[in-house]
């Protein structure tokens, strides 16, 4: 949609539609180069682990301290105070790879871990990405440290989050404190086509996936979901796509057959198994 006589746009309004986190705990630090930042679908490079679901509205929220500005004897000159940029999620679930994150603390056999500060001090790559409803997408990529965990207080029938801060640490290497992305929508999507096949490698154990039709995703689908499972998401969300009939076939690699032409992509939050995923092609 184009700007109206008052450039006015609703197309580009930013409406925050999914997302992800995901950070490298081990090995040496990675980054995401600048064509591999902007392809989709993304690909993160070994190592980065996702950390799973957030509360409903504890996505990604920027913050910081542009810290006390220099003053001089003469009026009107200043130099700009130290930057210590931020973001916070809230995350809701809190699994073996969160409780790492957030304590540092790798559990003994028994789960224990030893306790010995409000926040862990280590550094490591973070990627962050969220989708919006227009179809574009932004991403960050650099190091970070968390400066504060905040949970919830714990209340009967509701998501216990753990509202984490994260703080973005200035590193040659990335040049800066962060990469961004700004991805328009179909921006390095395959070509559309009629047929694709959906494969989920790894042998997760729990988790779910997302598929995306011409950018559209689908409800969460279960990592160990039918064919029946897949076209139901699917055609779930023809209200919005226009594309309806969609069907799947086969019990894994899926075959996932259009009616007219599309580009199918996906994102996933599985868990357990070796290095799990999902391959469309």
């Amino acid at each position: 949609m184009a700007a109206d006589a008052e450039g006015n746009d609703i197309g580009a309004v930013g409406v925050p539609i999914t997302g992800f986190a995901a950070v490298q705990l081990t090995g040496g630090p990675t980054f995401v180069d600048s064509a591999d930042g902007a392809a989709t679908p993304l690909a993160l490079p070994s190592g980065y682990q996702k950390v799973g679901l957030f509360k409903v509205d504890g996505g990604p929220q920027d913050g910081g301290d542009a810290g006390d500005a220099i003053e001089f004897f003469q009026q009107g000159y200043k130099l700009a105070g130290e930057d210590t940029p931020t973001v916070q999620i809230n995350l809701a679930q809190f699994d073996a790879m969160v409780r790492k994150l957030t304590t540092g603390q790798t559990p003994d056999a028994n789960g224990m871990i030893k306790v010995q500060g409000l926040t862990p001090d280590h550094v490591f790559p973070l990627f962050l990405a969220t989708k919006y409803k227009n179809g574009w997408s932004r991403r960050r990529n650099g190091m970070a440290r968390i400066s504060a965990v905040e949970v919830d207080q714990e209340t009967r029938g509701e998501v216990n989050g753990r509202a984490t801060t994260f703080e973005w640490i200035f590193d040659e290497t990335v040049g800066g404190f962060y990469r961004e992305w700004l991805v328009p929508p179909g921006a390095g999507s395959p070509d559309a086509k009629t047929v694709w096949t959906v494969e989920v490698e790894g042998e997760p154990t729990g988790g779910t996936f997302t598929l995306l039709v011409n950018g559209t995703p689908t409800a969460p689908i279960a990592h160990n979901a039918t064919a029946a499972a897949i076209t139901s998401a699917l055609n779930g969300i023809s209200g919005v796509t226009g594309i309806s009939g969609i069907t799947t076939s086969g019990t894994g690699p899926f075959t996932v057959t259009f009616p007219t032409a599309a580009v199918l992509t996906a994102t996933d939050a599985l868990s357990g198994g070796t290095d799990p995923g999902v391959v469309i092609a």
